[in-house]
Parts: structure tokens; sequence; C-alpha cells
């Protein structure tokens, strides 16, 4: 038996089976809502898939390699600066505050790594983008009211400031529900910290998560 697919035209073209005017818009309404929802689910897996859960580390994408007599090693001193895009929203707070996490995350990634000598390092990080999202468009759908937060680092040695690597590191949060409501710009900070930390001290493969 032949199977014929009947679309709303032809239906409409019947005299056996007429559709109003009204009837035909309601099913191409419902049709084009269809398509934008499956679009809008696409993109959220989408950002699932490319964002991780708050705590996944971003990788280091490095344009200058830091070779490992330059990693920040145990006995050494590292101090971090901020500085952002025009245009951002940020403020000097936020800019200190995620100073303050990234010399925290690298002295804690540090105590593993051992030299011979106490060296003075500045990490200078320039911000990109740094959007704080929407909490409630986040815990309504994946995808929406998303978390993003990128930017360059620089790695120097002091007092010469000898450019020693430089990196970019890119971290977009994405998740829907009651965790992506809960989760805010501040849990985000720790996770980018925590990237600068693991590729400044050289534990790129040791760490994929926030502690």
């Amino acid at each position: 038996m032949k199977i014929t697919h009947v679309s709303a035209f032809h239906l409409q073209q019947s005299s056996h089976c007429p559709i109003s005017p009204a009837a035909t818009h309601y099913m191409h309404t419902n049709y084009s809502v269809s398509l934008k929802l499956s679009g809008l689910l696409f993109c959220a897996i989408g950002a699932l898939f490319l964002g991780g859960c708050a705590s996944t580390v971003p990788n280091a994408k490095f344009s200058q390699a830091l070779s490992p007599a330059y990693q920040i090693k145990a006995e050494d001193h590292a101090k971090a600066k901020v500085e952002s895009a025009p245009g951002l929203d940020i403020v000097d707070v936020e800019k200190t505050r995620v100073a303050q996490r990234i010399e925290e995350r690298i002295a804690s990634h540090k105590a593993a790594q051992h030299g011979t000598a106490s060296r003075d390092f500045s990490v200078e990080v320039y911000l990109t983008q740094y959007e704080k999202g929407n909490a409630f468009a986040r815990s309504m759908l994946a995808g929406l009211g998303q978390i993003h937060m990128d930017g360059t680092i620089k790695i120097f040695v002091e007092p010469a400031h000898t450019l020693a690597g430089e990196f970019e590191l890119k971290k977009t949060f994405a998740w829907g529900g009651m965790y992506g409501g809960a989760t805010t710009i501040e849990d985000i900070e720790k996770t980018f910290a925590d990237g600068v930390a693991i590729a400044a001290t050289g534990q790129i493969e040791k760490s994929t998560k926030a502690d």
C-alpha cells in the first residue's frame, strides 16, 4: 500500500476536507515554534558540552610556551594583577578579588613543585570577557543567561620584567536548573584562577577539576 504525504496546502485544496485560513495559520505557527524550541535545545546542549560544569578547569592555550625552567616553584613568589578590556562590567574590587584568588591557587599548586632558588614573578591578567549572566534565565533553561570569563595571561620574571610565557583561558558556564541558578561569577572566578595556577606551575595534565 502506498502512503502519500498530505500537506496542509493539499488538504485545503480538497473539496472533501477544506481547512480554514485560521487553522492553516495555527499549524504553521506551531511548526515555527517547534523549530525555535528545537534550536534552543540544540544550543543549550552545545553550551553544556563547551563550558562544562562550574568546577571544570579551562585548558590554557599558549601563544608563548612556559618552559619548565620558568614554571613557578614552591620557593618562588608570585604577584597577580588583573586589568580588563574597555566596557566590561567589572569594578576594581572584583579585579582585586580575582587577583587574590589567582595568588592563592598558585600558592597551593606550587607547593608540589620544588626549585633551587627563590624568584619573583608577575602574573598579569587582561580580561576580555567578564559576564555575570542571568541566574533566573539559567534556572529556567540551560544555555540561557550564560556566565563568561575569558582572558590573556602573561607570566613575567622580575625584576627584569622578562616575558616567560603567555596563554589564553576561556571559561563558559551554561548549566540550567537549580544548579545553574545557584552558580555565580564568583564560582567561575575560582575555576578561572585554578586554570591560571595550573598553567603557571606546569601542572596542566595533573588536574582537571577545581578544588
